[in-house]
């Protein structure tokens, strides 16, 4: 992860940790897009459009299908065990 090294002493000093941007992944990580791109999604803004090409989507959602048995046995939504692998895998920064 690169971090801007003005920041770290913030972080360091104020106890703050960083958050991972977008860990939901746009929302991918939700089943939002499992059938598609919904018209109220990010995807359809055009600085954004270039992410939900179907070959790009195609690949990504048969990844995050796979993770849907992971969550069916620990009893919660997708969005949970995207945002719990975030917590379980933050690293102190240096400093």
């Amino acid at each position: 992860m690169q971090v801007e090294s003005e920041y770290l002493p913030l972080y360091k000093n104020h106890g703050i940790r960083l958050t991972t941007w977008s860990p939901l992944a746009f929302g991918v990580l939700t089943g939002k897009y499992n059938f598609g791109v919904p018209p109220d999604s990010i995807f359809v803004v055009e600085n954004y459009k270039n992410l939900s090409s179907q070959s790009l989507m195609d690949d990504v959602l048969k990844k995050v299908r796979k993770l849907q048995p992971i969550a069916d046995e620990l009893d919660v939504p997708m969005s949970q065990l995207a945002i719990a692998w975030c917590a379980a895998n933050c690293h102190t920064l240096p400093g």
